[in-house]
């Protein structure tokens, strides 16, 4: 009998009118914080209730990007049990219907959330009451960030046209599969495949239809209702810092491989091109975006978050 679809990990969170996206990059340096402030700012400014999470555990910066110095509270202190509330360390930013929640590096271990703690955030996030909620998470593949992506609809991915930045985020997609199909498969107690997803996907050079094939060959009911778990993970992509007509060319590309590899159909937003007003701007705490709105930088920004909106209607 063929089991009945359900999803163990939540990654359909948000309602018509709420949408939560995360910020992702396979590596450091690929500028995921300024496309996280920078979308915040820009749908801030159409006049939508925006709510930023600092969620890079260890590595918190957007405060920084923000302009913000001092603030009372952190998350840190909603992690350590100091506020009832994740509302609690909300903090007011330069721009007018934008609020922040800052992350921290002062508390020890707070990058290695138990699996409650998650938990918990994750169910505050959900009950936050705004248009747009943005969540600038951390790189690598711990499942903490993982299980942040995949709470989106969409996460959104931020790469450089660098072979660093696309080999990073390639296996960062590719660990959220894999976590997924592990949720699935532990869910519905399939302890006969776990072996098998092991060793068909973990190993670097197998792609995931290699793991379908064998699922395939063994229970065709549950390789078609993991397939259908997969193409719910429908991510976006952004690349940054675009130099040369190749780096143009980059997302499209990457587009095509990961639904060649990786099952799922991933959704370009568009291309960001280098702007070295970008550092100025940081250097000088000011907002990239409203110093130099007429950029074609920023201009790349707002034709991407028109897709984002159209994608959550």
């Amino acid at each position: 009998m063929q089991p009945e679809e359900k999803f163990p990990l939540s990654h359909s969170t948000s309602s018509p009118s709420k949408t939560i996206w995360s910020v992702g990059g396979g590596k450091g340096g690929t500028g995921k914080s300024f496309i996280a402030a920078s979308l915040a700012i820009y749908f801030a400014s159409q006049k939508n209730n925006v709510i930023l999470i600092d969620a890079d555990l260890g590595g918190p910066n957007l405060h920084t990007l923000l302009g913000i110095n001092n603030s009372t509270l952190d998350l840190g202190h909603f992690f350590a049990n100091k506020v009832s509330s994740l509302k609690q360390t909300l903090v007011q930013t330069p721009f007018q219907g934008l609020k922040l929640i800052k992350g921290t590096d002062k508390i020890p271990f707070t990058a290695n959330l138990n699996y409650y703690k998650k938990l918990k955030f994750i169910r505050h996030i959900k009950n936050f009451e705004a248009d747009r909620i943005i969540i600038d998470i951390g790189t690598g593949t711990a499942y903490n960030y993982l299980d942040f992506f995949i709470l989106s609809n969409p996460g959104i991915i931020v790469i450089n046209p660098e072979p660093t930045s696309i080999e990073n985020a390639y296996y960062f997609l590719k660990s959220c599969l894999i976590r997924i199909l592990k949720s699935y498969i532990n869910y519905y107690k399939i302890q006969n495949l776990v072996r098998k997803i092991a060793d068909s996907t973990e190993n670097n050079s197998k792609s995931i239809y290699s793991f379908f094939n064998a699922i395939i060959s063994q229970d065709k009911s549950y390789a078609h209702l993991l397939y259908r778990a997969l193409r719910k993970f429908k991510p976006c992509l952004i690349v940054n810092k675009a130099k040369t007509k190749q780096d143009w060319l980059l997302g499209e590309s990457m587009v095509d491989v990961i639904q060649k590899y990786l099952v799922i159909k991933a959704k370009f937003l568009g291309t960001v091109p280098y702007d070295e007003k970008v550092h100025l701007s940081l250097k000088n705490f000011s907002s990239f975006m409203t110093t130099y709105p007429d950029s074609e930088a920023a201009q790349s920004i707002r034709s991407i978050a028109s897709k984002l909106s159209k994608n959550c209607e």
